[in-house]
Protein backbone atom coordinates (compact mmCIF):
# COMPACT_ATOMS: atom_id res chain seq x y z
CA UNK A 1 0.00 0.00 0.00
CA UNK A 2 3.09 2.40 -0.05
CA UNK A 3 4.92 3.52 -2.75
CA UNK A 4 7.07 6.58 -3.81
CA UNK A 5 5.88 8.64 -6.60
CA UNK A 6 8.70 8.27 -8.66
CA UNK A 7 8.80 4.39 -9.81
CA UNK A 8 6.35 3.84 -7.34
CA UNK A 9 2.77 2.43 -8.23
CA UNK A 10 0.04 5.18 -7.74
CA UNK A 11 -2.90 2.78 -6.95
CA UNK A 12 -1.16 1.16 -4.93
CA UNK A 13 -1.59 4.16 -2.46
CA UNK A 14 -5.36 3.64 -1.60
CA UNK A 15 -7.13 0.80 -0.27
CA UNK A 16 -9.43 -1.47 -2.96
CA UNK A 17 -11.10 1.19 -4.42
CA UNK A 18 -10.74 1.82 -8.35
CA UNK A 19 -9.32 5.32 -9.08
CA UNK A 20 -9.59 6.94 -12.10
CA UNK A 21 -6.89 8.66 -14.19
CA UNK A 22 -7.23 11.92 -12.41
CA UNK A 23 -7.99 10.38 -8.94
CA UNK A 24 -4.76 8.68 -9.63
CA UNK A 25 -2.73 11.39 -10.78
CA UNK A 26 -4.30 13.74 -7.98
CA UNK A 27 -3.41 11.66 -5.40
CA UNK A 28 0.15 11.64 -6.79
CA UNK A 29 0.22 15.08 -6.15
CA UNK A 30 -0.84 14.66 -2.79
CA UNK A 31 1.82 12.31 -2.25
CA UNK A 32 4.23 14.71 -3.52
CA UNK A 33 2.72 17.81 -1.42
CA UNK A 34 2.40 16.14 1.77
CA UNK A 35 6.31 15.38 1.50
CA UNK A 36 6.97 19.08 1.24
CA UNK A 37 4.62 19.23 4.46
CA UNK A 38 6.91 17.10 6.58
CA UNK A 39 10.34 18.14 7.54
CA UNK A 40 13.74 17.31 6.17
CA UNK A 41 14.87 13.66 7.63
CA UNK A 42 10.83 12.88 7.75
CA UNK A 43 10.12 9.68 5.74
CA UNK A 44 6.65 10.10 4.05
CA UNK A 45 5.43 5.85 4.16
CA UNK A 46 2.14 6.19 2.59
CA UNK A 47 -0.93 8.06 1.57
CA UNK A 48 -4.51 6.37 2.03
CA UNK A 49 -7.67 7.35 0.21
CA UNK A 50 -10.58 5.98 2.29
CA UNK A 51 -14.09 6.23 1.14
CA UNK A 52 -16.21 7.80 3.97
CA UNK A 53 -20.13 8.14 4.38
CA UNK A 54 -19.22 11.86 4.43
CA UNK A 55 -16.80 11.73 1.26
CA UNK A 56 -13.36 10.55 1.40
CA UNK A 57 -10.85 10.52 4.41
CA UNK A 58 -7.02 11.16 3.41
CA UNK A 59 -4.35 9.10 5.43
CA UNK A 60 -0.63 10.13 5.34
CA UNK A 61 1.87 7.63 7.67
CA UNK A 62 5.12 8.75 8.01
CA UNK A 63 8.59 8.21 10.00
CA UNK A 64 9.33 11.00 12.04
CA UNK A 65 12.74 10.24 14.18
CA UNK A 66 12.44 6.48 15.53
CA UNK A 67 8.60 6.93 15.47
CA UNK A 68 5.99 6.23 12.87
CA UNK A 69 3.39 9.07 12.98
CA UNK A 70 -0.01 9.27 11.04
CA UNK A 71 -2.08 12.32 10.09
CA UNK A 72 -5.60 12.19 8.63
CA UNK A 73 -8.06 14.39 7.74
CA UNK A 74 -11.80 14.45 5.79
CA UNK A 75 -13.73 16.17 3.71
CA UNK A 76 -16.53 16.03 1.29
CA UNK A 77 -14.58 15.81 -1.68
CA UNK A 78 -10.80 14.55 -2.04
CA UNK A 79 -9.67 18.35 -2.72
CA UNK A 80 -11.26 19.34 0.74
CA UNK A 81 -10.00 16.14 2.58
CA UNK A 82 -6.53 17.45 0.74
CA UNK A 83 -6.64 20.70 2.25
CA UNK A 84 -7.52 19.58 5.68
CA UNK A 85 -4.56 17.15 5.46
CA UNK A 86 -2.20 19.64 4.67
CA UNK A 87 -3.00 21.67 8.33
CA UNK A 88 -3.54 18.29 10.08
CA UNK A 89 0.18 17.36 8.90
CA UNK A 90 1.81 20.65 9.94
CA UNK A 91 -0.02 20.92 13.37
CA UNK A 92 0.56 17.24 13.95
CA UNK A 93 4.63 18.18 13.15
CA UNK A 94 4.63 20.30 15.62
CA UNK A 95 2.67 18.26 18.56
CA UNK A 96 4.76 15.26 17.90
CA UNK A 97 8.14 17.46 18.12
CA UNK A 98 6.78 19.47 21.07
CA UNK A 99 5.75 15.83 22.91
CA UNK A 100 9.07 13.82 21.77
CA UNK A 101 10.64 16.70 23.46
CA UNK A 102 9.18 16.76 26.69
CA UNK A 103 9.19 13.37 26.86
CA UNK A 104 12.83 13.78 26.45
CA UNK A 105 12.97 10.71 23.72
Amino acid sequence: MSGAREGGNVASMTRGDALTDADAQYLADIWMDCQSCLSPGTELLEVLREPTDEGVKLVARYRLGMHDRESAANGATMLAAHSALRARIIIDRIRFGFSDLIEGR
